[in-house]
């Protein structure tokens, strides 16, 4: 794997895990959609000064982006899975007992 790669796919896991669009991501960053859109299929390389200002709008320091990242475990994808599934019930039910506050 290149450096290149290592860092878009770095900006593109940690934006999706953060839920932020690339449209976010453009507009924190003082650039176009596009431009993160065509990094994001490897056909534009941001620069290192770009890359520090997408690092800051991601909320991470500019080296996370440069770490290459291991492949979850079987074992790891399960426990995010099962962590996902309860985090999403704790989020129903905290709506349903705000709803239920609320009335």
């Amino acid at each position: 794997m290149t450096l290149e790669k290592t860092v878009i796919d770095n900006i593109k896991r940690i934006r999706k895990e953060k839920g932020i669009t690339q449209e976010q991501l453009a507009e924190a960053c003082n650039t176009a959609t596009s431009y993160i859109g065509l990094m994001e299929i490897y056909r534009n390389v941001p620069k290192l000064s770009t890359i520090e200002r997408i690092a800051a709008a991601l909320g991470v320091e500019p080296q996370v982006l440069f770490q290459k990242r291991e492949k979850d475990s079987p074992t790891e994808r399960k426990i995010k899975a099962i962590k996902n599934t309860v985090m999403q019930s704790v989020e129903k039910e905290l709506m349903r007992a705000l709803r239920e506050e609320l009335y």
